[in-house]
């Protein structure tokens, strides 16, 4: 259109409106949202609401039957088993004898009794047991959990009753006092948490040590 146009008093057609694909009709909003979103919406709300809350609840609930009697034996990966103490529950790990279907026992195990907790851990490691005691007490996901937590004395040497070698530390914490250990068979480093609130009622130490002592590695070799 020329500017004569304009002057003899013509006008422009507007452009037609083009929402875009972003745009949502009246009758598919409630309360100014896409209806189609809010279902999807919904369903993730609730799984996270699942994840997140239900299922610890549901899992600290349900107490652990899996109970070891006399005569029961925890294996770990590279051959190393220990002795759990009777009537433990044994909530990580299994038993030497039962190798998983993969083929290979796990890298760690688990016993409790109460809210006192043995783990033991095995995995490649060159150095020996002092070298990784040391990395154990600055690494070890289970003494940062326990707030304030310091060592308490010098590391001391132990021997298991088959004549292994280790290191071994206790620590104390705002919520928990403890041991950690360690042995190094042939290249095999295995660590030992073991820890539990302060004023527990039944001093487990006796059990905590036999279980320590019951330690083991399928070829016998100790750096």
């Amino acid at each position: 259109m020329t500017d004569t146009d304009l002057s003899q008093g013509g006008s422009v057609a507007p452009e037609p409106f083009d929402p875009g694909d972003r745009w949502v009709p009246v009758d598919r909003r409630w309360l100014g949202l896409d209806r189609r979103t809010i279902a999807p919406a919904l369903v993730v709300l609730a799984l996270a609401l699942l994840m997140g809350s239900v299922l610890p609840l549901i899992n600290e609930a349900v107490p652990y039957d899996d109970k070891v009697v006399a005569g029961d034996v925890v294996e770990v990966r590279g051959g190393v088993t220990f002795v759990p103490a009777a009537g433990w529950g044994i909530t990580d790990g299994v038993r030497a004898g039962h190798r998983p279907v993969s083929g290979e026992y796990p890298d760690s195990a688990t016993v409790v009794d109460g809210d006192v907790s043995f783990t033991i851990r095995a995995a490649p490691f060159e150095g020996d047991a002092a070298a990784l005691l040391e990395q154990i007490r600055t690494t070890t996901s289970e003494l940062k959990g326990s707030a304030g937590y310091h060592f308490t004395g010098e590391p001391t040497d132990i021997t298991t009753a088959s004549g292994a070698r280790g290191v071994a530390s206790r620590f104390q914490g705002n919520r928990s006092d403890g041991t950690i250990a360690a042995f190094v068979f042939d290249g095999l480093g295995v660590e030992v948490v073991a820890y539990g609130p302060p004023d527990v009622t039944d001093n487990p130490a006796a059990e905590v040590a036999a279980m320590v002592s019951s330690i083991e590695h399928a070829n016998g070799g100790n750096s």
